[in-house]
């Protein structure tokens, strides 16, 4: 092998392996923006259930205090 052919080769394994590099770097950063608004989506969507689960236990109230006062007449 004449030093030609190791610059050829170096040149042409080289860009695939900076290629592959980069995309693993971008799917890394992606992944990691994707799993940070799940997390946030996530957090909204507990605060939402939280305030739905007080209304339907306060409407279960009224509802118990409305059949108790059937029930009395």
């Amino acid at each position: 092998m004449n030093m030609g052919d190791i610059v050829s080769l170096i040149s042409t394994v080289g860009f695939p392996i900076v290629g592959c590099i980069a995309m693993g770097w971008y799917v890394k950063y992606t992944t990691d923006k994707n799993r940070e608004q799940i997390n946030e989506m996530n957090t909204q969507h507990k605060a939402e259930m939280d305030v739905l689960t007080a209304a339907i236990n306060n409407n279960t109230l009224a509802l118990q205090k409305l059949s108790d006062k059937l029930e009395k007449e």
